[in-house]
């Protein structure tokens, strides 16, 4: 697969410091790799910011916000900022970071780079498919990818539409309202066997209308509140979120990753 600048970096910096098993890869510290890497790193109190790099002449600072809980979220948050730091330094922009991930793919390029820097430091492509293959796609594997890299189940459902072994769609809804989707394209298997992409799929939701009211991320949105893990998963019919669709039997589902928190849901679609 060919990697993106930020993908490249990342991996040799993983490469420099020896890094090259989820064991070293989860008991490092962000906090001693980016000093490592020159920058000085602090947590602190920070108002609507998770994150932040301010960089004066040659030396540069990394902020997280201390009052995020979530230990996945902050190795993100940190390691999107050293994507910061190690791509966009020379730039003289200082860079301010808030819930990345809900603007994945519509951040800006600088955004999006640091997201794929961040994304391939903590979940390296060759060990993430190694925990995919020959494993059933459903919400219980990105549960496992989530608790293997400690990541949120959002940056492993986004890093698996990416390189994962099974067709998936996701769509990304804030505030009740679809910000964008983004469907699985073809795929190679180590067999050289091409998986059947979405194709055939018309996807009929528009950006800025609701999710769907029948779907899961729709009923969410319409309760406000996060749900058990069996009430975020169910069957739904293919007219849910698609146009036109193949008319040969299949089980659809969809699985919605809802941040009450920030009014943010995140659904995974695929076929079983």
């Amino acid at each position: 697969m060919l990697l993106t600048k930020a993908e490249a970096t990342a991996r040799k910096i993983l490469l420099d410091f020896g890094i090259d098993t989820i064991e070293a890869l989860t008991s490092i510290r962000l906090k001693d790799l980016i000093q490592a890497r020159g920058a000085y790193y602090e947590e602190i109190e920070m108002e609507g910011n998770d994150g932040r790099i301010v960089t004066y002449y040659d030396h540069s600072v990394i902020s997280i916000n201390r009052s995020i809980t979530d230990t996945g979220k902050k190795r993100f948050t940190a390691a999107h900022e050293l994507g910061h730091y190690e791509l966009h330094r020379n730039l003289s922009v200082n860079f301010d970071t808030h819930y990345e991930l809900c603007n994945w793919y519509q951040g800006g390029s600088h955004e999006k780079e640091a997201n794929e820097f961040a994304s391939e430091l903590l979940m390296p492509t060759r060990l993430f498919l190694q925990q995919c293959v020959k494993k059933k796609f459903n919400n219980v594997l990105i549960e496992q990818l989530s608790n293997t890299f400690i990541v949120s189940r959002t940056a492993a459902i986004l890093k698996y539409l990416k390189v994962g072994t099974h067709p998936i769609c996701i769509i990304c809804s804030k505030g009740n309202k679809v910000r964008w989707w983004k469907l699985s394209k073809e795929m190679e298997t180590a067999e050289h066997e091409f998986i059947p992409s979405w194709l055939r799929y018309k996807i009929k939701v528009t950006s800025g209308l609701p999710p769907p009211a029948d779907s899961v991320a729709g009923q969410l949105m319409k309760s406000g509140r996060n749900q058990l893990t069996t009430d975020r998963i169910q069957e739904i019919d293919k007219s849910t979120w698609f146009l036109t669709h193949p008319k040969e039997k299949s089980t659809m589902f969809e699985y919605c990753n809802f941040v009450s928190q920030y009014n943010f849901a995140l659904s995974v679609v695929w076929e079983d």
